[in-house]
């Protein structure tokens, strides 16, 4: 397991022990009163990215479709798995964590650069060549938010939070093996790997239409320039958006269904490498919810 998964399963086996208390106060007989929530759910999101890297040369090139150019599919179901804790009346901290990984191979077209005929080196043209290549495309994702309740009734709670979206990005492609000839050859393969450290500001809003059902909306937004190091450098804006409704079937046992959109675009550079991504997944997710 790796380590975004050891972190989320140490929150959820322990939460329930930090959540203890010899006396419950008022507000854990609420509706929206539990100290944790942990949540296991199926995700089938429509996937939209687009992407480049530079090849050996430094030269970017144009955003490609992973799903229109280079064969993968526009939708995946994937497990995606979350906790909230509410640590205080009006304090909560939540984690949720999920891993989407693509691949395909077929015949695309892509823009590669060969040498200008006539000129010295390295001035060169961009040419668009059919080639059967293999794409990639993998997402992790764990998102860990900070949100303060202002409002915080037997109906109402209203909170602005400070979420951490961790992006584990892996994207890219090359000559598949059954591409032969000279052309194969001047293909590069281009891939990149990327962690996206991405903020985002927080506003949730949950309503109580009565004790068992219960509304949850969340919206984030942030747009970052970041300076790593003096050979690294991100920037990008983040879109997060969901909504849910939860039914406690019984007293610690209920079920969710919900709505959540993402959507990034950002550019990184790290020493010689370039890349940029344009990436949105969007889609319901059914969960099953243990309350305590």
């Amino acid at each position: 397991m790796n380590r975004y998964g050891i972190l989320l399963a140490a929150v959820i086996a322990l939460s329930p022990a930090l959540g203890v208390a010899k006396e419950k106060p008022e507000w854990r007989s609420w509706p929206m009163g539990d100290r944790v929530i942990g949540s296991v759910g199926y995700y089938k999101p429509k996937l939209n990215t687009q992407a480049a890297v530079s090849d050996s040369g430094g030269n970017l090139g144009a955003l490609i479709s992973f799903e229109e150019t280079l064969g993968l599919s526009d939708s995946k179901g994937t497990a995606i798995a979350g906790v909230n804790w509410r640590i205080s009346k009006r304090n909560s901290l939540s984690f949720n964590y999920f891993k989407l990984d693509r691949n395909s191979t077929q015949d695309s077209t892509i823009s590669i650069f060969v040498p200008n005929p006539g000129t010295p080196p390295p001035d060169s043209v961009e040419i668009d060549v059919t080639l059967p290549l293999s794409a990639v495309f993998n997402i992790q994702s764990i998102d860990i938010t900070y949100s303060f309740s202002v409002i915080f009734t037997e109906k109402h709670n209203l909170a602005l939070g400070l979420g951490l979206a961790l992006q584990d990005l892996q994207f890219g492609f090359r000559p598949s093996e059954n591409c032969t000839g000279a052309v194969c050859d001047q293909v590069e393969p281009r891939e990149a790997k990327a962690t996206a450290p991405l903020p985002t500001f927080k506003v949730v809003y949950q309503y109580a239409i009565n004790d068992k059902w219960i509304v949850d909306t969340n919206v984030g937004y942030f747009a970052l320039d970041l300076e790593l190091d003096d050979k690294e450098d991100l920037s990008g804006q983040i879109v997060d958006v969901s909504a849910a409704i939860r039914w406690k079937t019984w007293n610690n046992v209920g079920f969710s269904l919900g709505y959540k959109f993402f959507d990034v675009d950002f550019d990184y550079k790290k020493r010689e490498l370039l890349a940029a991504a344009d990436y949105d997944y969007r889609g319901f997710v059914l969960g099953v919810d243990a309350f305590f």
